[in-house]
């Protein structure tokens, strides 16, 4: 009799993993042969399984334009075909979104991404311009009274810094600055929260977070950022701090004042009662929470690889020099001169497309979707997957995908540029911060280029690759050697 029991339970977990990896096959969808291998379990014990390169394996295996696959016990649809998948992220009809951005809730759900977008305007930006330039500041001083503090500009000797490290300190940075409001220099504090976030190269939002929140306050990341978010927040509303950053348009979206971008910027919060208020601090640690690991993640990779790939190439590098010294000669403010850097835009825009902050955009389905050309329907609840990289690394749509060529988006006779790019996004659902992405990082490559000499050293375990945003996994990371040039401000 006992005997049954073990078995009965076994038998019940048994089917119900079939039913689940049997959900394409029973809807008719083309669909992965699904199996246990003992070499993918072996993987998965040792850490050895990276999701992004199974799925850019899986993308060149066949030639079907969708086709409907497993991550691990969830039923996704991958789509290999570019204009399908423009026509799903494209799609205004308000059949898909991203869950994680699902904060609010009233007499429905809406996403709360769309209603932070006018944060990250343009108008905006520029007047959160000088925070940003601060700790532009913070990495040069960093250098020249670290690295750099005893040699000259007429040396011809330079000192070997980290510059993936280092990128990675300066984005935290900036988001330290501008989403958690602090006017600190991370680079001096070696036991800040933000330092122990970006020293941990393989943080995982999702484990650390659920981990994280069970752990006392003084040990947890979670905690403690979200407690600098309470402090910042009552310094805004009881203290009447103003400061022209991203939290305090946060704060003022929390308590219901209007968030638009009008002909003249009004930065004053008008405070409301804790009933009234849209979002509580904890929704607020969340929403911080996100736009660290994400943009962190972003803005880092995008400056790292773009730095990287110009050193290589020393035709580019000239071009880049060429601009900026042409630009100089009228005006050695950044912040003026940002819209003439049309080639630094092209690298930049080369390298999303090359190095995309994530190799995979995924969007729930809201309502039942019919896929345009065929009798198949999406239902409510399933996911659909693009394979950014896979992608962006297709012949098909890319000339030799696998070479840095920023003039590739340069306007072709007729004017089109890059129709293939999906880079941040499409449609109403595309990353509401790359111009911000994009601003913070241009402006550090200048910075960078402005003031030193640089050179790639290499290394002998150099590799790039996805865990999931890209990152060199070699013991000196992007190894590069600086030396100061003639001092200027900028």
């Amino acid at each position: 009799m006992w005997l049954l029991i073990p078995i009965l339970v076994y038998s019940v977990i048994f089917l119900y993993i079939r039913h689940i990896y049997s959900y394409w096959r029973r809807k008719g969808f083309p669909h992965e042969k699904s199996s246990l291998r003992w070499s993918f379990i072996r993987n998965i014990y040792n850490r050895e399984f990276h999701f992004s390169e199974a799925i850019n394996s899986f993308y060149k295996t066949g030639k079907e334009r969708f086709v409907g696959i497993y991550c691990f016990f969830r039923p996704v649809l991958m789509v290999r075909d570019l204009p399908l998948a423009r026509t799903l992220m494209e799609n205004q009809g308000g059949h898909f979104n991203d869950t994680k951005w699902d904060y609010v809730r009233s007499y429905r759900k809406y996403n709360l991404l769309e209603k932070l977008s006018p944060i990250f305007a343009t108008t905006r930006l520029e007047a959160m311009f000088r925070n940003i330039e601060k700790v532009g500041e913070h990495l040069v001083n960093h250098l020249n009274l670290g690295p750099l503090v005893s040699i000259s500009s007429t040396s011809t000797d330079g000192a070997c810094v980290d510059m993936q490290q280092l990128l990675r300190i300066y984005s935290v940075n900036i988001i330290a600055n501008l989403i958690y409001g602090l006017d600190i220099d991370v680079f001096k504090q070696n036991d800040s929260v933000f330092r122990h976030y970006a020293n941990n190269s393989l943080r995982k939002s999702g484990f650390n977070s659920y981990t994280f929140n069970r752990l006392p306050i003084k040990s947890s990341l979670t905690y403690r950022l979200r407690d600098i978010v309470r402090k910042s927040v009552e310094l805004r509303e009881d203290g009447g701090t103003i400061r022209k950053d991203l939290l305090q348009l946060l704060v003022k979206f929390r308590n219901g004042n209007d968030i638009e971008v009008k002909d003249k910027l009004n930065w004053h919060i008008e405070i409301v009662f804790e009933r009234e208020k849209v979002l509580s601090i904890k929704k607020m640690g969340r929403i911080a929470e996100h736009l660290l690991d994400n943009g962190m993640t972003t803005m880092a990779s995008t400056a790292i690889f773009t730095l990287y790939e110009l050193l290589k190439n020393p035709a580019l590098m000239r071009k880049i020099q060429e601009e900026l010294k042409r630009i100089q000669i009228q005006d050695t403010a950044v912040d003026k001169q940002k819209t003439q850097l049309k080639l630094m835009d092209l690298c930049i825009q080369e390298t999303i497309r090359k190095y995309p902050s994530v190799p995979t955009i995924e969007r729930t389905c809201r309502k039942p979707f019919p896929i345009p050309n065929s009798k198949h329907v999406l239902s409510e609840g399933k996911s659909f997957i693009v394979p950014l990289l896979a992608i962006q690394r297709d012949e098909r749509y890319f000339q030799e995908p696998l070479e840095y060529k920023p003039e590739r988006f340069l306007k072709d006779s007729n004017g089109n540029k890059g129709e293939n790019f999906i880079g941040f996004g499409l449609g109403a659902k595309s990353c509401i911060a790359q111009n911000f992405v994009k601003l913070v990082v241009k402006y550090i490559l200048v910075k960078l280029f402005l003031n030193y000499h640089m050179e790639l050293v290499p290394t002998d375990d150099f590799d790039i690759c996805y865990d999931d945003a890209p990152f060199i996994r070699s013991e000196a990371g992007l190894k590069v050697k600086l030396r100061p040039k003639v001092k200027f401000e900028i």
